[in-house]
C-alpha cells in the first residue's frame, strides 16, 4: 500500500493515492499521535515516550486510555485497522508498508549532497523543502527543534547550491547571500542595483539582529559607490576590482562563519560539521520525545 506523509509546508496523509481529508484530524491528539510518530526513524516509539510527550502532566497509568483513544481515532482517520499498532510497549505507525515522509527524504538527500559537496544534488533536495516543518503547529514543543533543525539544513543546501536570491527571501539577514547577489549585479555593471541590494541587506540586519553590516562588506559598498561617483562605465578592471574586494569579503565572511559552527559544535548543540572544499555545512536533524529520550528523523 503507497503511504505518502506531508510535513513540511503543511500536513497531509494521503493513503493508496486518496488523500485523507482534513476534517478526519479534529482529534488534535490523534493527529499529533501521526506526526510524532511520522517523525521518529522506523516511525516506531515507546508508549511512555508518546505519553509523556503529549500528556506530560499525567502519570502513565492516567493517560494511557488517552493514548489509546487517540490511536483509535488515528487509525478511524486513516481508514485501515493496521495503521496505528499498539504492540506491548511500543506504538507504531504503519509498521507493515514503506512510508514516504517528506521531511524525511529531504533531510537523507541534503545530508548527501552536503558531505558530498554536490551543488546539484543541494538543489535538488532544496526543491524538495516545500516550507517549514508543520506550520501549523507553531507552539508544540516535540515539533520546534526538529523545524529549527530542518530550516538550517535548507539554507545551508541553498547556500551549497549557489541559490543566493532565494536565501535573501528566507533568511534575510544572511550576510553573505546579499553579497552574492550585489557582486553579481556589480560585475553585469548594474551598480545601482548593487547599492539598492545593499540597502536592503542593511535594514534586514538593522530589524532582525540589530547590528550594521560587517566591515568587509562596507569596504565593498565603498568601492561601488566609488565606481558609481567617478560615473564611468563598467570595465575589466572595475569587474576585477570588485572581484578582488568580494574574495576578500567572501573569505572573511566564511572564516566567521566556520568559527560560530566549531562554537555550536564544541557547546554541545546537537549540529553535526561537514566540511567540503571552501565551503563548511552544519546539518544534523533531530528532536527531543518525551524526558530524554532523542531520536533522529
Amino acid at each position: 500500500m503507497d503511504v505518502r506523509i506531508t510535513l513540511l509546508g503543511g500536513f497531509e496523509v494521503a493513503v493508496a493515492g486518496t488523500p485523507v481529508p482534513s476534517a478526519q484530524w479534529r482529534r488534535r491528539h490523534a493527529a499529533a499521535l501521526v506526526k510524532i510518530l511520522a517523525l521518529v526513524p522506523g516511525r516506531r516509539l515507546h508508549r511512555e515516550q508518546l505519553i509523556d510527550t503529549l500528556w506530560p502532566e499525567l502519570t502513565v497509568e492516567e493517560a494511557a486510555p488517552r493514548l489509546h483513544k487517540a490511536a483509535h481515532y488515528a487509525r478511524r482517520a486513516l481508514g485501515h485497522p493496521d495503521s496505528v499498532v499498539l504492540a506491548g510497549e511500543m506504538v507504531a505507525l504503519w509498521p507493515d508498508e514503506d512510508v514516504h515522509v517528506d521531511a524525511a527524504v529531504f533531510q537523507a538527500q541534503a545530508e548527501t549532497a552536503l558531505a558530498a559537496g554536490d551543488a546539484a544534488a543541494a538543489g535538488s533536495a532544496a526543491d524538495r523543502y516545500r516550507g517549514d516543518l508543520l506550520p501549523g503547529d507553531p507552539y508544540e514543543s516535540w515539533a520546534q527543534e526538529v523545524r529549527d533543525r530542518l530550516r538550517m539544513l535548507y539554507l545551508d543546501v541553498l547556500r551549497l547550491a549557489g541559490r543566493w536570491e532565494v536565501l535573501t527571501v528566507v533568511d534575510p539577514a544572511d550576510e553573505r547571500a546579499h553579497l552574492e547577489v550585489i557582486a553579481a549585479l556589480a560585475r553585469r555593471g548594474d551598480r545601482r542595483a548593487a547599492l539598492r541590494q545593499f540597502e536592503r541587506l542593511e535594514r534586514a540586519l538593522r530589524a532582525e539582529l540589530g547590528v550594521a553590516p560587517s566591515r568587509a562588506a562596507e569596504k565593498l559598498r565603498e568601492r561601488l559607490l566609488a565606481e558609481e561617483s567617478a560615473g564611468s562605465a563598467p570595465g575589466a578592471q572595475q569587474s576585477s576590482a570588485v572581484s578582488t574586494v568580494f574574495d576578500l569579503v567572501g573569505r572573511d565572511l566564511e572564516r566567521q562563519r566556520l568559527e560560530g559552527l566549531v562554537a555550536e559544535v564544541s557547546a554541545g548543540h546537537g549540529r553535526t560539521l561537514f566540511v567540503s572544499g571552501p565551503e563548511r555545512y552544519g546539518a544534523a536533524t533531530g528532536m527531543r520525545v518525551g524526558s530524554g529520550a532523542a531520536a533522529q528523523i
